[in-house]
């Protein structure tokens, strides 16, 4: 048996960890050695303490620190060396932390906002220079997310799935990596707002039929239309977040998105 101190200590974790949903703490402990990475406490090349001496320090559970790991390594800044450890990373390159991004209601907010202006370019991007196998890519993901749906299972990341897949369409490296870097925080404030959402059930229908329009669109090579189709998907969605949130939220601008003159990347796939 443990100590009376130990015991409460390990009761206290449990408590904690029973009340805060784990994507949030695995962030906030993140945050926490991201800090004393950047402020110098832990140097570039240094040793992090192992992972039953993190989950004591931090007075979490070993699962939410190797999730929390896990975001630091996503982020960069933490590598792990075969047979050593982890080590703090020497690159010395700008980056957002992770860790300080939660999962609240009105992150999914700020993130369909961020999406927005990202992927109505790419599904534009992509309507122009997707190739046969990208196609491939954003159908599987579709039937994987539309399979998850149909059994009960958890769909977000099928969901995130459809969307990366145009964004690899898009041949832009930069919104690719932006889409990917905050893929975790995203899936995290999904799954938290879906869980508080008694309406979730009902939008299944609506969201496969605006996933399989902006696919139509950008199989037809049709630019506008695209970014269009999936300037409404995201509206939609942030109108429905929108009303979940307590606190007063902005409109987004309804204007419809003026096609671009934009440049193909490479030959068009004429197979398609």
């Amino acid at each position: 048996m443990l100590p009376a101190k130990e015991s409460a200590k390990d009761e206290a974790r449990i408590v904690l960890e029973s009340l805060v949903p784990r994507p949030n703490l695995a962030a906030h402990a993140a945050g926490i050695l991201a800090r004393s990475i950047e402020d110098g406490s832990l140097k570039p090349g240094a040793r992090l303490p192992g992972e039953i001496e993190l989950a004591r320090q931090l007075g979490i559970s070993r699962p939410v620190v190797r999730e929390a790991i896990a975001y630091l390594k996503a982020d960069g800044l933490v590598e792990s060396r075969h047979g050593r450890g982890l080590f703090v990373n020497r690159q010395e390159t700008l980056r957002l932390r992770l860790g300080e991004i939660d999962a609240s209601e009105k992150t999914i907010l700020e993130f369909l906002e961020l999406r927005r202006g990202l992927e109505v370019e790419a599904a534009q991007l992509a309507a122009m220079r997707h190739t046969a196998h990208d196609l491939v890519k954003m159908e599987a993901a579709i039937a994987a997310l539309n399979a998850a749906d149909e059994a009960g299972r958890e769909s977000a990341q099928h969901d995130l799935a459809f969307h990366l897949a145009i964004a690899d369409a898009a041949r832009n490296p930069l919104i690719r990596r932006v889409l990917q870097f905050v893929s975790k925080p995203l899936l995290a404030s999904i799954q938290n707002m879906r869980a508080k959402d008694r309406g979730a059930a009902k939008r299944i229908d609506k969201r496969r039929a605006d996933h399989d329009r902006i696919l139509e669109r950008i199989k037809a090579r049709k630019v506008a239309e695209a970014g269009e189709a999936m300037r409404r998907h995201i509206d939609e969605a942030y109108g429905h977040y929108a009303a979940l949130v307590p606190s007063g939220v902005p409109e987004l601008d309804p204007r419809p998105v003026p096609q671009g003159k934009l440049p193909k990347a490479g030959k068009r796939d004429e197979t398609v």
